[in-house]
Formats: structure tokens, sequence, C-alpha cells
């Protein structure tokens, strides 16, 4: 399936929706990034790829909605080509076959998208060209052409015809010939050279952030990843904040105060809010159906006993497992449904921050390591929550709606219960043992609440048994899930 935007900002260009989830939105993190259109949200919608080849269209609770023929989307639906979409102002074009205009429009594409590591190819005539993230103080991308190891010309990445133009003057190529060749070019470019470990640590030391919080009996810290600078979104793991207060967020040596945004501690991923998020950028999303075994990965963060000023430190690894499930053997955790396996060392205090491929963007967030088996020692697994499964919880929590949240940190406890102490849930006590959720009863397991939690959505009421101390009788509550 292809999708060419019609309308607005980027008219003409067409995007092959592919991997399971292809995000549609503002964000930067979409595959299919929507420009010059306030209307569309961050997260808007998404297309799902079936087995069996069906496409379905999502939308993601955006305010503007997202239209199929004219009628707003209130479930999926099937997209077979011709059908008209509108996200928020901007009309959509899908169609099965490959628009014949594909090949010149994906060179512009491709290079407005990039803005990660520096890439760089030698043409046939010796130039070289490199598409560079920054230039001059300036965050824009540029493409920068050099002659005999001179540079010639430093032009931002703007508007696509602009690019195309540059770039064939740049090459020596003309006409519709040059510009298929430039599309090839692009993807040479982005197979070509890849950054060093320490590029990737660079690029990630404005994205990544040391995450801190009181908990009951102490303190809990690890890292986060910037997801939306300009609201001062970050997150992090779940297991991080659980039942914490007092939120901090490090970045650079500064302390900065950090309130709960969402949550959905059921696939443990947490978003803050930051009161100054002055100096960070957005981390880049990858796509899961581009990580393949064997692959390189860096993963960033503030392990074990980092404080505020630490410098960011950093472990390269390679891929284990592209895609994988984690049943974490403790009882205070979750099980994963979609895992990236990998042998870069993770430790205590990396819970929360990227993994990242070669092409500086996030490909996972690092959540738990492996150390034991049946009394077996085990060595190199780490597990990162995969990028596919953070694109579709994100797109809920970044509307400020938690998952399975009901406002309060849960411990697992032997007995039969889970001991919970308080988040933001003012109708509960500071602490408390959970024993049923709306009549099903909890095993003392943390995947026993989600099993509990799992049909209950944002804004719903469930009745909760609690005893607030040890032999008290069992009261029940009503408690808004938020």
């Amino acid at each position: 399936m292809w999708v060419t935007i019609g309308s607005g900002e980027g008219t003409g260009v067409s995007f092959h929706v592919q991997g399971e989830r292809f995000l549609v939105g503002s964000g930067e993190e979409c595959q299919l990034r929507v420009n010059g259109d306030a209307t569309v949200a961050p997260l808007h919608a998404y297309f799902e790829v079936e087995p069996d080849g069906r496409v379905l269209l999502h939308d993601l609770g955006s305010d503007a909605g997202t239209i199929v023929n004219g009628q707003r989307l209130a479930e999926p639906a099937v997209i077979e080509g011709g059908e008209h979409i509108r996200i928020g102002d901007t009309d959509l074009v899908p169609t099965v076959d490959e628009p014949e205009e594909e090949a010149r429009e994906r060179a512009a594409a491709l290079l407005h998208e990039s803005t990660g590591a520096p890439v760089r190819v030698r043409t046939g005539d010796g130039d070289v060209i490199e598409v560079v993230p920054e230039h001059g103080g300036d965050e824009q991308p540029h493409l920068r052409v050099r002659t005999e190891d001179e540079v010639v010309e430093v032009v931002p990445v703007g508007e696509h015809r602009r690019m195309r133009e540059r770039i064939t003057l740049a090459t020596g190529l003309a006409g519709v010939a040059g510009l298929i060749a430039i599309a090839a070019l692009v993807f040479l470019l982005t197979r070509g050279s890849k950054p060093s470990t320490a590029d990737i640590v660079s690029n990630a030391r404005a994205r990544t952030v040391l995450v801190d919080a009181k908990v009951p009996g102490g303190e809990a810290t690890g890292s986060g990843f910037v997801l939306d600078a300009k609201q001062g979104l970050v997150v992090t793991n779940f297991h991080v904040v659980n039942g914490g207060h007092n939120l901090l967020v490090g970045f650079r040596g500064d302390q900065r105060d950090a309130t709960l945004y969402s949550a959905a501690p059921c696939d443990d991923l947490a978003v803050l809010k930051v009161s100054d998020a002055h100096g960070m950028k957005n981390f880049p999303l990858a796509s899961q159906s581009d990580v393949k075994e064997g692959d390189r990965v860096v993963a960033v963060g503030y392990p074990a006993n980092a404080a505020f000023d630490t410098t960011l430190t950093s472990t390269e690894g390679v891929v284990s497992v592209a895609r994988s499930s984690f049943r974490a053997p403790s009882a205070d955790a979750p099980s994963y449904a979609n895992v990236i396996q990998t042998d870069a060392a993770l430790n205590p205090g990396n819970s929360g921050g990227p993994l990242i491929d070669d092409d500086e963007k996030l490909v996972g967030v690092n959540a738990a390591t492996l150390l034991r088996a049946g009394g077996t020692p085990i060595q190199g697994q780490g597990y990162a929550i995969g990028v596919d499964r953070v694109k579709a919880v994100l797109g809920t929590l970044r509307a400020g709606r938690s998952q399975g949240f009901g406002g309060f940190g849960l411990k697992g406890r032997p007995g039969g219960a889970i001991a919970v102490a308080m988040g933001t849930a003012s109708s509960l006590p500071p602490q408390f043992v959970l024993r049923e959720v709306n009549g099903a009863p909890l095993t003392g397991t943390f995947a026993s609440y989600c099993d509990a939690v799992r049909s209950i959505k944002s804004g719903q009421t469930a009745v909760l048994t609690i005893q607030a101390k040890p032999g008290a009788k069992p009261k029940q509550l009503p408690v808004k899930f938020q």
C-alpha cells in the first residue's frame, strides 16, 4: 500500500506503508510526518498491516479525527486503495501500486527525514554529498557538497522542490533520469557510512535524561528519553517511578522538577512532564521492522549510583533477538509482550533509557536483564521494550490518558495480595493491601494486577477491595482510572 499527500505541505510526496504499525501525525516519530497543519496531532492515526496483507487504519483519539470517505473513523477501517482519507486538514490518497512519480519524490522525502547521523556518498565525478543534521548552530538539516575536499556549498534542507534542484546542480544530473538516480543515491546514503559509538552518544546527550523519584523506604533512579521537548514530555519505565513522588529530571547537571503525566504500568512505561525543557531535543523513533539480529545497538543512560552531574554513559552490543516476549521472574514486574533482546550491558539505572541503532534512532526502551534461569546463571541478556510497542502505547499516553493506572504504585507481596503505595489517587490511604479489582482476586504478582485491569479504560471507575493495614477488615472503594 502507498499513501500520497494530496494537499498542504508535501503535496505529491508518497510513502510506502510497511511494518507492523505505520504512524501518521506531526510528531518526529511518525513514518508519515505531516507538517504545516496545526490540526494534525503528534500521533494522529496509524496504518496496521495484517498478516494476511490487509491494511487497517486506526484513529488515535485525535481532536480533529480521521475521516474516511466523509465519515469520521470510530473503529478501524479496511483500506483497499482509492479511499479519500483526511487527517486534520490534510488529504491522503491510498493506492495499491507504487505512484509513477514515487522514484523522484522518494529522494526528497528521504533527505527531508535525514535528521540523524551525518551520511555521505561519493558521486561518479568525484564530488562528495553529505546530509548533516546541524550547521552553524541551526538545528535544521543541511546538505553539504565537497569538491576536491573543499566545501563548495552548504544548503539548508528545506522545501522538497528546492532540495531536488540543489542536488541536481551539485551532482551534475539533469532531468527525470537525474532525479531517479538521486533516489537510488539516497538509498545508498542511508545504507552508507555509519556513525561511531562516540557520535551516537554525543547525539543522544540532549535527548536522554536522568530520572529520580522518592519512593517508600528510599530513592529510585533511572533514565529516560525526550518524547516532546516543546511540551516537556519525557518517557521512562514505570518501575523507575513506581509509587514515587518528588520527581526530578536531571539534564546536563540541572535538577528539574517533573510530574507524572500518564502511565501504563502493565507496559512498564510512564510519561513525565518537566517544568523546564530548555536545551532538550526529541528522540526520533525507529521502526522495529528495520531491526535485524546482529545489528549494532548502543544503550545509553545513567546507571548505578549516578548523580545529576554524572556524564552520560554507554554500552555497545548487538541485537540477539529482534522481537520476542519476556516474562520477568520478579513478582514486582509485568510481562513484556514485545521486547528486543541485546547483549549490550544493562545495569540498574539504565532502565527507561534508549537503545539506539546505527541511524541514531531509538529502537527500544531498556527495561530488564535476565541473570538466572532455573538456577543457571545467565550473562549478556538484556531486554528493551520494542519501539513498535512503545509507539502504540505512547499514542494514548502522549494525550495524557493512562492505561491500567489507578493513581497508585504497585509492589508484589507474598500471601496473595499486592501492597500499594499512594501515587496520585487522593481517595486512597497512603499505603494499603490490594485484594481485588472489580471482584477479580490478585495472587500477589504484578502480572495478576495486569490481568485484572486489562479491560479498564482511561476515565472508567473500578471497585478496589483493599485492607488499610494487616488484619483489618477488607473494604471496597471506587477509584477512577486515569
